[in-house]
């Protein structure tokens, strides 16, 4: 039989048997711990890693936790989780039944100071995420964004400055603690919130090295990591006054808009237009759906480049596979 896809507040995956991703149905999958994906309540079987169980706190009785690779069989179709080496936990997500379905979620390929990246799942059908959809969005080795980055700090609290680095509390902020450990040899200061969240990536083996729960202990590091949603120039303003000192600020972000911050180093937690390709060609699907970001335009540019049936999944209606089939 073949499966439909649908969107739905998420993604819906409808054979004789509904199967939601990041959205309710009697069986949901919650691919990783970000609220735009993890912000439902499951009223049935819910599946998901360990570790995106862990960060989101669900207390759910339904809940049934999955290793990467472990099958898991509802009557004629076996669901799987894969790395997608977004954040701890994420996952992509492969149904198998008459036909193989990929949906990646949020995902990246290359490896980052404290996860390993995405394997590409060759399948029939791919559902990929589409965030930075443009040939424009290719990001540098981040090998090489690392040494940037640790130049520009360095020179920054060479000049006596206090260092506020900021980024997503889920993610990126476990990757800025292990990266002011590693680069900057500097325990950082960070908020209570990536306090919580660190401690859960050590439970899970993920080594971020020694810092910091902030609490009116400014001076106790010279480098301050916190949730980006919280920073503001006031802020900054704010923390010089209290530190008595000048303040640099940096963001981790593949968006290279400055704002109010001093710099911006390209720390994406998503594939670049690059890694986009680069999985498509590797998981060899005869039909690809996009969502998010630049779905339409990167759908374009696979039918153009590979003679593949693409179309983005939009929010608010409908696309079957059985249209293509």
């Amino acid at each position: 039989m073949t499966m439909q896809l649908s969107w739905s507040k998420g993604l819906l995956v409808q054979g004789k048997n509904k199967i939601a991703v990041d959205c309710n149905a009697d069986t949901s999958i919650v691919t990783h711990a970000h609220a735009d994906h993890a912000s439902f309540r499951p009223k049935g079987l819910l599946l998901g890693s360990k570790a995106t169980f862990d960060l989101i706190g669900f207390t759910t009785k339904t809940k049934k936790s999955l290793d990467f690779g472990e099958r898991f069989r509802i009557d004629d179709l076996t669901i799987s989780l894969h790395n997608a080496g977004h954040i701890l936990g994420s996952s992509q997500v492969l149904i198998e039944g008459d036909e193989r379905i990929a949906i990646t979620s949020d995902f990246k390929l290359q490896d980052s100071l404290i996860l390993e990246g995405a394997k590409p799942l060759q399948c029939d059908k791919l559902v990929i995420e589409t965030t930075y959809g443009l040939p424009q969005y290719s990001f540098p080795d981040r090998t090489s964004v690392y040494e940037k980055f640790a130049s520009w700090a360095k020179k920054q609290l060479s000049m006596g400055k206090f260092l506020v680095l900021a980024g997503y509390a889920i993610g990126k902020a476990q990757e800025l603690t292990a990266f002011s450990n590693k680069y900057l040899n500097i325990a950082p200061l960070v908020h209570e919130k990536i306090y919580q969240n660190n401690k859960i990536y050590e439970e899970h083996n993920i080594k971020l090295g020694p810092y910091y729960k902030l609490d009116h202990n400014l001076h106790d590091s010279d480098v301050l990591i916190l949730p980006h949603s919280l920073c503001n120039a006031h802020l900054v303003q704010a923390i010089s006054f209290s530190v008595g000192k000048k303040v640099a600020s940096a963001k981790a972000s593949g968006w290279p808009y400055l704002g109010f911050y001093d710099a911006v180093f390209p720390l994406s937690d998503h594939a670049d237009f690059n890694q986009l390709l680069e999985y498509v060609k590797a998981a060899e699907p005869k039909q690809v759906f996009t969502m998010h970001g630049f779905a339409k335009e990167f759908a374009a540019h696979i039918r153009r480049r590979y003679g593949i049936t693409a179309r983005p999944l939009e929010k608010g209606q409908q696309s079957f596979l059985i249209e293509f089939d």
